[in-house]
């Protein structure tokens, strides 16, 4: 399984731009997350049904891979609202 791969590097990216704005620009912290949450639905859900449909033509259980791979992406999108400064807003 290839981990290093354009999606993540994205992810990583704009991890590191959220706590680039968190030191810098405080009143933008609440924006870049919510826009975070714009971005990634949207993609999340396109994946989830191209998921779906290919395990139905495969016979295949790797929708439960990208449920667990889904909830993880949520936890760390709470850790890193937890670690930006949010004492400002």
């Amino acid at each position: 399984m290839k981990i290093v791969t354009p999606v993540n590097i994205i992810f990583v990216l704009w991890g590191f731009s959220l706590f680039a704005i968190s030191g810098l620009y405080h009143e933008y912290v609440r924006h870049y997350l919510y826009l975070s949450i714009v971005v990634i639905l949207p993609i999340t859900t396109l994946s989830l049904f191209k998921q779906i449909k290919n395990d139905k033509i495969h016979g295949t259980k790797e929708l439960q891979h990208l449920v667990n791979r889904i909830m993880i992406l949520a936890v760390v999108f709470v850790i890193m609202f937890a670690l930006t400064h949010q004492n400002h807003i």
